[in-house]
Formats: C-alpha cells, sequence, structure tokens
C-alpha cells in the first residue's frame, strides 16, 4: 500500500465503523451520511485489498485484516490528535487577541466570572470585551466584524449565522418572606391581584410572560419596570411586590435578602440560551476554544 496515496480522513471513517460495529452508527458519530461512510469503506478496500468489514444480521463484523490493523491505527489517530491539542492550546496560552461578546445582564452574571476564570488560566493574554445586547445592532455588527459572539435568550438567527443551543432556563416567581398574603404557595388569584416589578419591554421573554397570562383573561398590574433582572430581588425583598425572573439568577442572589422562590400558578415559556457566531469565525482556534468554555460552563450552571 503506498501510503502517500492514502486519504487520512479515511483512517476516521475506519475507527468509527470499527468502534462501532455499524454504519449508521459510525455515520452518527461523525456527522457524515450513511452512503457517505459506504463511499469511504469502498476506497478504503481497493487501498487494501481486504473487504474489512462483512454485514451481518445487526451491523457489521470486522475481517482478521481489519483486526490486525485497529489498534495502531487508533494509536496513530490519537498520537495526532494530541499533537493538535497541544498546538491549540500553545495558540491560546500565547493569543492576545481582543474578542467582543455582546451579552444580556443575564449572560453576564451567570457566565462572565467562570469564563474569565477560565481565560486567566489558559489563556492569559486573552482580552475579553463585553457589551450589553440592547446597545448594538446584533445582525450588523456579527456581519461587520464588531461582534464576535452574541449569547443570550435570543430566537434563531438567520441561516448566515452559526448557533448552539447552551441551556434551557425556567422561571419563577418571588416574594419577600415576610410578605402578608403570600407564603409557601403562589394561587393564580394571588398573582392577579398582586402588584409585579418587571423587565422594560425590550426583554421579549417578559413580553412572553405577559403573552401566558392573556388566556387566563388578565394583565399584571406592573407598578414598577427596572431595565434588568439584577434590580427584582433587591426590591422584592423590601417590598410586598411579587416578580418572575430566570431559577438560575435566583440561585445567585445573597440568602440574607429573605426571597420565598415560588412555582408560577401558570405555564410560563422556558427560553433557549444561545450563542450566535458568524461564518468567518467558526474554525477559527481561538474562538472555537472561547465556545467550548462558554458551552462547558452552562452545562454546570
Amino acid at each position: 500500500m503506498d501510503i502517500d496515496k492514502l486519504d487520512l480522513n479515511l483512517l476516521r471513517i475506519f475507527d468509527a465503523v470499527y468502534r462501532e460495529r455499524s454504519l449508521s452508527r459510525a455515520a452518527h458519530r461523525l456527522g457524515l451520511s450513511q452512503p457517505g461512510i459506504s463511499q469511504a469503506l469502498n476506497r478504503l478496500r481497493q487501498t487494501t485489498g481486504d473487504p474489512l468489514f462483512v454485514r451481518q444480521t445487526h451491523g457489521v463484523a470486522a475481517t482478521a485484516y481489519s483486526d490486525a490493523i485497529a489498534q495502531p491505527i487508533q494509536r496513530a489517530l490519537e498520537g495526532l490528535q494530541e499533537a493538535l491539542q497541544a498546538q491549540t492550546a500553545l495558540d491560546i496560552r500565547q493569543t492576545d487577541r481582543r474578542l467582543r461578546i455582546a451579552m444580556s445582564d443575564y449572560s453576564e452574571s451567570l457566565i462572565l466570572a467562570p469564563l474569565i476564570r477560565m481565560v486567566d488560566e489558559q489563556a492569559p493574554r486573552l482580552q475579553i470585551r463585553v457589551v450589553p445586547d440592547d446597545r448594538v445592532n446584533l445582525h450588523t455588527a456579527l456581519n461587520d466584524g464588531e461582534l464576535d459572539l452574541i449569547i443570550g435568550a435570543i430566537p434563531p438567527l438567520n441561516e448566515q449565522y452559526r448557533h448552539q443551543d447552551l441551556c434551557t432556563e425556567e422561571f419563577v416567581c418571588i416574594v419577600r418572606r415576610g410578605h402578608p398574603t403570600i407564603q409557601g404557595t403562589l394561587s393564580l388569584e394571588q398573582y392577579k391581584q398582586a402588584r409585579h416589578v418587571g423587565l422594560a419591554v425590550r426583554a421579549a421573554q417578559m413580553s412572553k410572560i405577559d403573552q401566558a397570562c392573556q388566556p387566563h383573561g388578565f394583565e399584571r398590574q406592573i407598578n414598577v419596570v427596572v431595565p434588568n433582572f439584577l434590580a427584582l430581588p433587591f426590591i422584592i425583598a423590601a417590598t410586598d411586590c411579587v416578580a418572575t425572573m430566570p431559577r438560575r439568577l435566583l440561585r445567585l442572589m445573597p440568602p440574607h435578602l429573605g426571597l420565598q422562590a415560588l412555582a408560577p400558578p401558570l405555564a410560563l415559556p422556558t427560553p433557549t440560551i444561545r450563542q450566535y457566531w458568524p461564518e468567518r469565525n467558526h474554525q477559527d482556534t481561538v474562538c472555537r476554544w472561547l465556545r467550548a468554555q462558554i458551552h462547558q460552563i452552562c452545562q454546570t450552571i
């Protein structure tokens, strides 16, 4: 076999089929189509002169030749992966680039602190610049290179942008512990009659909360409107008002505020938090690293 003419991608496909013993599972593992896997195996069969795999009732079985070459191929692929990861780690540690991220106050509160800790440890020269997501035109900023990433509960943008789901949020209602009429549970009637602290209209998810009230024939009595979620718990702690806010954000509040977290008495939206980036950044080593850190953080918060 002339290794100079060998497509190394065929070895990745061989390894996946050998591990999975199934063309369909190997295709899923690699993000390829099953016909694409079959075509690749046919090319490798022509190169090696061996069938490599034979069909069975469920999946495929490896030939003796495949058994003989599987471990050396796996070791070679692992060695290549380690070499590439080592270079990526070196690139990340040495980069002094500046990346710009648009975030809401919600995303800032949950993600920024652990993200900066990771940056300090692994990419100490990397600069992060955060802008409020309501201060810029998100589409224009991504297109023009003013932003590298957007994070928030934003409906899917058009197909020219890549995106990744990070987590799903749920809303809870909060009142102070010494509330004169609400203790332990919150009824729909209490929710109707309460004075509410709401978020400014620009927050689409809060407008959906008001939409959720419509089938029940009422609108919330919103006496105070604030620009961000972080003000809500402090106002609620000092008044008899009710507020509706993300559960994850409430967990960050100090216990001494003395708040009750109550199940909403009606079905509320469960927004998905996503990160968006332009196609030009999709394969960029530093941007990919940053997105991976953010995704990892969101799996633990």
